[in-house]
């Protein structure tokens, strides 16, 4: 499978050179409506997934933009052997400066299917799809609501504040999600014909965490998936916007999930394209009640899985618990230190982290060392004891995602310590634990199996106490001996053999 060349005659041509001239004026558009186009190679790429054989057709693009994904879906419709003999485009766009060519583009889909004999029409809804996709919803009751044969998106990405008029729109249709990108998934999964095909591009965050869980589970029961494409790079899909999130590409059909394969392919950093097969259940795993989607794209992906799903313990069975910091430097700003002084406790951040241990103080960062420990900060600190403290936030070059450091008091003198909001910390009922099982802790978080794991259900770069409570772990026996058998935290190569060795 590989992305295809764009001829210079074509109709996504038309609309990808549109895109290309309008993009650069959209900066401010972005930010208000979370806009991206897309591409004219992915739009076809997407378009290619399509496998209909309907004499008469209804195409859905919810955030149409320039047109680009209608007019590869046409395109991929006139190649076909047994094209289509009718073919209806709605198109939903509010950016009133795209309205234009987007109406260009869909001319030249009509006149290309005229050409072909083909009957083509099309209705541009200058409207919100949410407000209109909501209010098509609550027609079900009354049989009245819209029903499409295809779905073809890139949805815009913002959040959804709690109690805004688009949150209550969603709930009043029994959507609870906090992004638009996954409200106009649902939304438009619901209004596919039986046995319609939906194919999106959008952010991969969906596939875990608890703000998307009602959303998953709901979307795998409406759509049979077929097809999972991921982009190795963060920045391959929209190269040319500065688009951080790792994107994918999924492909369904309107019907209970089947006990089929299911592709999954990737666009490596050079651009090559490679797909493997692999079972539904390596996807999603039926007695998950996260219904959490893995997304695997080679053997090995799958074998890191196996191994740690046999694992026999969670952080609750092991007695522990995972808190994000308490303090929050911009709030407690006043009572912050740049050095330590007689009335104050130790301030880690992961600048601290150094080689799998905590670092204290460190001159070189310009983090203050140091929170002034009274009254008035006393909720903001822990007792002094063994902890381990992982990341919130790593870079996108670093080469784990889960980053773990041990907080060993001997080597700190101090009663408390407070540690950053950008850290999450695991403990005991908000104390230390022993000291082996803290080194054994943060050698497996800090292995290349972990991290793996974690990419496998993750697209971006923040892990999340929930995250730490959902992995499977080592037994504290187990545990134990990691920390008897690697002294060195910082030594990978040593980390990675002795965590390999586990049952």
């Amino acid at each position: 499978m590989n992305t295809p060349t764009i001829r210079a005659d074509s109709l996504v041509s038309i609309a990808d050179s549109a895109r290309r001239r309008i993009n650069g004026t959209l900066n401010a558009t972005r930010n208000t409506l979370g806009q991206f186009m897309t591409p004219g190679e992915i739009a076809s790429f997407m378009a290619g997934f399509f496998q209909t054989n309907r004499a008469s057709v209804r195409i859905l693009d919810p955030g149409a933009g320039v047109g680009t994904l209608t007019a590869s879906l046409v395109e991929r419709f006139l190649a076909m052997k047994r094209h289509p003999q009718s073919i209806v485009a709605i198109c939903y766009e509010i950016d009133s400066g795209l309205f234009e060519q987007l109406a260009k583009t869909l001319d030249a889909c009509h006149q290309q299917c005229k050409r072909q004999g083909v009957r083509f029409g099309f209705d541009i809804r200058r409207e919100d799809y949410i407000r209109a996709g909501s209010t098509a919803m609550l027609g079900i009751l009354s049989r009245d609501t819209e029903m499409f044969d295809c779905v073809v998106m890139n949805p815009p990405y913002h959040k959804i504040r709690s109690h805004s008029d688009t949150r209550l729109q969603l709930r009043s249709v029994g959507i609870e999600t906090s992004n638009l990108y996954s409200a106009f998934m649902l939304l438009a999964a619901r209004q596919l014909n039986p046995l319609g095909e939906f194919v999106s591009i959008t952010p991969r965050s969906f596939c875990n965490g608890p703000y998307f869980r009602e959303f998953r589970r709901e979307f795998l029961r409406l759509l049979d998936i077929r097809h999972i494409h991921v982009f190795e790079s963060r920045t391959d899909a929209f190269s040319e916007d500065d688009v951080l999130q790792e994107n994918v590409i999924v492909y369904g059909v309107r019907q209970p999930a089947q006990d089929h394969p299911i592709g999954v392919s990737i666009t490596s950093a050079l651009g090559a394209v490679s797909s493997i097969s692999v079972h539904r259940r390596q996807i999603v795993r039926p007695d998950d009640p996260e219904a959490i989607i893995h997304i695997v794209t080679d053997g090995d992906g799958h074998d890191v899985a196996e191994r740690m799903l046999r694992l026999p313990e969670t952080l609750d069975s092991l007695g522990l618990s995972v808190s994000t910091g308490r303090v929050v430097d911009f709030r407690a700003r006043d009572h912050l230190r740049a050095k330590a002084g007689f009335d104050t406790a130790p301030l880690i951040y992961s600048a601290h982290f150094r080689d799998g241990m905590v670092r204290w103080p460190n001159s070189s960062t310009r983090k203050p060392n140091a929170i002034v420990a009274n009254d008035v900060t006393a909720s903001l600190l822990v007792p002094a004891g063994f902890y381990v403290l992982t990341k919130r936030f790593s870079a996108k070059e670093e080469r784990r995602r889960v980053v773990a450091a041990v907080y060993d008091p001997r080597q700190i003198s101090a009663q408390r310590v407070g540690f950053d909001n950008k850290t999450n910390y695991l403990h005991r009922g908000n104390v230390g634990m022993d000291e082996r099982l803290a080194r054994g802790l943060a050698i497996f978080l800090n292995s290349a199996m972990v991290d793996r794991y974690f990419r496998l259900f993750s697209g971006h770069t923040q892990v999340n106490s929930a995250d730490l409570r959902r992995l499977r772990y080592p037994s504290i026996v187990q545990l134990r001996m990691l920390a008897d058998t690697v002294h060195e935290l910082g030594d990978q190569t040593k980390i990675d053999t002795a965590v390999s060795r586990l049952p």
